[in-house]
């Protein structure tokens, strides 16, 4: 037999092989039409929860008056790439029409109305709300961002919208079938960003406080994280230090069960470990929406097999449901400029997390070097968090003069200056936006968020000026750090406060008021 019959002979064995293999490849990167409604649905409720808890500060963080005028963040932080509409008018109605604006592209997105016009829209407003005061981001933004990202490559609308409900209406047949899985660049990249998020951050979790069991006890010690729940399981260390163990488990294990269990339902159990993992942590450490955003991206991992269990029988669109195992007859389509748009950022994701390593393995990449996907399109990331103890744990007392010679804590509503820690520090601060924000101005680093030191304290000063009479008014200001550590004595080591003076301002001097 010659090797050209051979070969045609071969090659129908071959084929059907390799085309199952890439089934099963791509149905690992495919969402079902419902868990993609669902995710849109719980993101809009995170945009509207942000916005809300970001109103309440309208005045103080987004105008000129308040304590980052705009000038200010130009000034310190801002490029060309760091692009804003807020940007344009420090005025309070300004910003509250852009505040509105969001709001109700939250609101649409949330009933999947022009829903693609509405996740552009939306992505949009809140890539501008973050350069707007870049030093009160955490990885809940970076998260949040990076998910709607991704989700305007996605068909959001697709069911469970008025969209869907509307094009029925009108007779229009819909281009995919009701429970036709999506399976597309979009789809691949919104689902791995949330493996890398886990992955990488079990990875630098993977040292010796972490698997020494000890990292919990410290973080929950921790004056700018504490929440009553975490100091209260302070009281059990043993248990601490178990879980310490189990959540790093949870973070490497998690994934591998959203991407490669073969069997729906240990998809379903991997989802429902990090659910209850990021409860958790919501309910003992103080890290403002992270667990809500993260909880909105696991969404996108829930198996038709668990909408078409019987829990959801009435929410059915066929009697036949499309399996899962082989509804995706090929790879993620090209054919779009769009996909071709995500692709290119997908990989550069992908880059700049591996760069993300202590080694800088791929230092092209760098966020220096690629600003307008960096900051332009709010692509940097790194997912390091709690990979230690945080350094410097402590609080603030504001601490001002008046000219009646009285003094006064002007973070804690103006009650006398009270140097002992407070029960639960990270309660000084009205939200964790503040929270955030002083964290972060204790450092003397290469960020520079020290230099928001005077600006912020200017501001409370201001506040508190306008609220008061000129017997009140505020003559001298300081910005003390407090700290709890141990000192040497004659007997041994005992408990000590320290406090560090990390600005001064004499309000009776020319240009400090």
């Amino acid at each position: 037999m010659s090797d050209s019959s051979r070969k045609t002979e071969d090659a129908p064995k071959v084929k059907p092989r390799r085309a199952a293999g890439a089934r099963t490849l791509w149905n690992r990167f495919a969402i079902d039409p419902r868990s993609l409604a669902l995710f849109r649905i719980v993101i809009a409720l995170v945009l509207l929860t942000d916005l809300a808890i970001r109103a309440t500060d309208l005045k103080v963080m987004y105008t000129d008056d308040g304590m980052f005028p705009r000038a200010e963040i130009c000034r310190l932080i801002t490029s060309v790439w760091n692009w804003s509409f807020h940007f344009a008018s420090g005025s309070p109605g300004y910003q509250a029409m852009l505040f509105g604006i969001a709001a109700l592209l939250a609101a649409a997105l949330m009933l999947g109305y022009e829903t693609r016009i509405a996740v552009i829209g939306s992505w949009l407003m809140l890539i501008s709300i973050h350069h707007r005061v870049p030093v009160i981001n955490s990885g809940a933004e970076i998260l949040l961002r990076m998910l709607l990202f991704w989700a305007m490559f996605l068909p959001l609308g697709r069911t469970w919208s008025l969209d869907a409900w509307l094009a029925k209406r009108r007779g229009v047949a819909p281009a995919h079938g009701g429970e036709e899985p999506v399976v597309f660049v979009g789809s691949t990249a919104i689902l791995l960003q949330m493996g890398l998020m886990y992955f990488f951050s079990a990875f630098f979790k993977t040292n010796s406080q972490w698997t020494g069991g000890t990292a919990l006890s410290g973080v929950f010690a921790h004056d700018f994280y504490s929440s009553p729940a975490g100091v209260y399981l302070l009281q059990f260390p043993g248990l601490l230090s178990v879980l310490t163990r189990v959540t790093l488990a949870v973070e490497w294990a998690g994934p591998l069960l959203l991407f490669f269990a073969r069997n729906a339902w240990l998809r379903v159990a991997g989802i429902v470990v990090l659910t209850l993992m990021h409860i958790g942590i919501g309910i003992c450490l103080e890290v403002g929406l992270f667990s809500y955003v993260a909880l909105a991206g696991l969404t996108l991992f829930l198996p038709a097999a668990f909408w078409n269990s019987r829990l959801f029988a009435r929410l059915r669109r066929s009697p036949e449901p499309v399996s899962e195992r082989t509804a995706v007859k090929g790879g993620p389509p090209l054919h779009s400029t769009a996909q071709r748009v995500c692709m290119v950022c997908l990989i550069y994701v992908i880059l700049s997390n591996l760069n993300s390593f202590q080694s800088r393995p791929l230092a092209a990449v760098a966020p220096e070097k690629w600003v307008p996907f960096s900051r332009g399109l709010g692509l940097a990331q790194r997912w390091g968090m709690f990979e230690a103890v945080p350094s410097k744990d402590g609080w603030y007392v504001a601490r001002a003069r008046l000219t009646d010679g009285s003094e006064v804590d002007l973070l804690r509503s103006g009650a006398a200056v009270d140097w002992r820690r407070p029960a639960y520090p990270a309660r000084l601060y009205p939200n964790h936006y503040w929270q955030k924000l002083f964290r972060e101005m204790a450092y003397e680093d290469e960020q520079g968020f020290q230099l928001f030191r005077a600006p912020v304290a200017r501001y409370l000063c201001r506040a508190w000026n306008f609220r008061n009479g000129p017997e009140k008014q505020v003559v001298e200001f300081d910005f003390v750090y407090c700290m709890e550590g141990t000192a040497g004595t004659a007997d041994g080591l005992s408990p000590r406060m320290f406090r560090e003076q990390l600005l001064h301002l004499d309000l009776d001097q020319p240009g400090e008021r």
